[in-house]
C-alpha cells in the first residue's frame, strides 16, 4: 500500500490512500466481480512491473461490471456501450465495426483501436479476459515509461481526461 502510494504522489501532492473509506460491503461487490479474473491481473501486473491494485483499479474505472465482453464505441469524446449477449455476439461486433474503421474500446481494459492497430491485433484476441489484461498492462507501463509513475502516466491510459486520475484515485480507495 505506501508503495502505491509514494509511487503515485507527484507534484508535491499527497493523497492518502485507504481501503477504510469503503463500506465492507463494497469492498466485497468489487472482490466479487473481479475474482475470477484475479490470476490474469496478478499475471499482467506482474509481467509488466505493475502493482496489481493499479491495474485492478484501472479495469474497475473502465469496466465497472468486469465484462470481458465490453465494447463501447467512441463518438465526439463520449463512449456508447454496445448490448452483446455472448461471445459470439461479441465477436460479429467487433469485427463489424473493425471493418467500418469505427473508434471502438473492447474488453475489461478498454482497449482502444488506436492501440490495437499500433500492435497489430484484431479486436477479437481482446475479448479474451488475459489477453486484453496484457494489453492494458503493457499500455499502462508504456506511459508510466514515458510519463513517470505519476498522475500524468495514468491518465494517459485513457488518453487525455483530467478526471481519469481523480476516478482512479478512488478506485484504489475502494479496492480490497
Amino acid at each position: 500500500m505506501n508503495r502505491i502510494l509514494s509511487m503515485l504522489c507527484c507534484c508535491g501532492c499527497l493523497l492518502v490512500l485507504t481501503t477504510g473509506w469503503a463500506s465492507a460491503a463494497d469492498r466485497k461487490a468489487v472482490r466479487d466481480q473481479s475474482k475470477p479474473y484475479q490470476a490474469c491481473v496478478q499475471g499482467a501486473a506482474s509481467a509488466y512491473h505493475l502493482h496489481p491494485r493499479l491495474l485492478h483499479a484501472i479495469v474497475r474505472v473502465e469496466n465497472g461490471a468486469w465484462n470481458p465482453l465490453a465494447i463501447s464505441i467512441n463518438r465526439r469524446g463520449r463512449g456508447y456501450p454496445q448490448s452483446v449477449r455472448s461471445y459470439d455476439q461479441a465477436v460479429q461486433t467487433v469485427t463489424a465495426l473493425w471493418k467500418k474503421n469505427e473508434n471502438f474500446d473492447v474488453g475489461l481494459g478498454q482497449v482502444n483501436t488506436i492501440n490495437m492497430e499500433r500492435f497489430k491485433i484484431h479486436p477479437v484476441y481482446l475479448l479474451d479476459p488475459c489477453t486484453n489484461l496484457r494489453y492494458a498492462a503493457r499500455i499502462l507501463r508504456e506511459s508510466i515509461d514515458r510519463h513517470g509513475y505519476n498522475w500524468k502516466a495514468i491518465e494517459r491510459y485513457n488518453g487525455v481526461n483530467p478526471q481519469y486520475p481523480w476516478k482512479i484515485h478512488q478506485a484504489l480507495k475502494e479496492i480490497p
